[in-house]
């Protein structure tokens, strides 16, 4: 029992002794490794919290890029830290990195066209050349955006129809916002038969243009004579309507011309 006693002890002390050691000569070391990987989840929460709250309360940016930025920097960070933590241990990084790079690449020239869709999205989303909401012409597409996101846009058509279009193709064409600027000006051919003079007309467009509510009255209406086609004068009219809604507004001025004017030889066009 004795001897038994004596190698148990003895076993213990070996055991604690290898436990030492090891500790004495790899427990800094596995601090060391462990410290850069705390601190940088911790870090990468904060800088996390922070990029979002900036981004979403100082520069209003739009929620999907607060969102893709924060977790893009979260994850920065956190990669860093990892390689922080895999130095102390004594890996060789260099490789890692080389190999992490070549995937990387990899995956790149396999994904091109999504990536270059989420490039795309990521510039609309930071230059905001159309928001949700306003009416676009971009790559012979014309609708309303219903959303913008990383990989695509969706439109609504002014027919009801619903379009998906990659965000690449919507930033590599140019883009028409037709909601941007409240007003717009609208234009109108007037034919004037010669029942009257250019005059007559005249007078009588811009009063048809006072009773009419829904035609801005600033900036000022006004008559060009374009052409004259037969001893008949041709006139074009230009005046401002509320971007929402400018075709409505057309509509209205046409039928208040025809009932103004009756059949005195006063036709009216829509330019194309």
């Amino acid at each position: 029992m004795e001897k038994q006693a004596g190698r148990l002890i003895q076993t213990a002390n070996t055991a604690l002794g290898y436990v030492t050691e090891f500790a004495l000569n790899y427990g800094l070391t596995f601090l060391g490794a462990v410290a850069p990987l705390v601190i940088g989840i911790i870090a990468a929460k904060m800088l996390e919290r922070w990029v979002r709250n900036t981004l979403s309360q100082v520069f209003s940016f739009d929620a999907t890029l607060t969102s893709f930025l924060s977790v893009l920097a979260r994850y920065t960070v956190l990669a860093l830290s990892s390689v922080a933590a895999l130095t102390q241990l004594g890996v060789p990084t260099a490789s890692i990195i080389a190999a992490l790079g070549a995937i990387g690449l990899a995956v790149g020239l396999a994904l091109q066209g999504t990536l270059q869709n989420i490039a795309a999205g990521v510039m609309l989303l930071i230059l905001r050349p159309f928001e949700v909401d306003e009416h676009v012409l971009a790559n012979g597409i014309s609708g309303t955006v219903s959303t913008l996101g990383l990989f695509a846009t969706e439109l609504k058509t002014d027919d009801g129809l619903i379009v998906f279009a990659p965000n690449s193709t919507l930033w590599n064409a140019a883009i028409t916002n037709h909601s941007r600027n409240k007003a717009r000006r609208v234009e109108l051919e007037i034919d004037v038969g010669n029942d009257l003079s250019p005059e007559q007309v005249q007078k009588g467009l811009l009063r048809i243009l006072a009773a009419e509510k829904s035609i801005l009255k600033k900036p000022q209406a006004e008559t060009l004579f374009s052409a004259i086609d037969g001893g008949a004068p041709h006139l074009t009219l230009r005046f401002w309507a509320r971007s929402e809604g400018w075709q409505k507004s057309r509509s209205a001025l046409t039928e208040a011309i025809n009932k103004g004017f009756g059949k005195k030889g006063v036709s009216v066009s829509v330019p194309d």
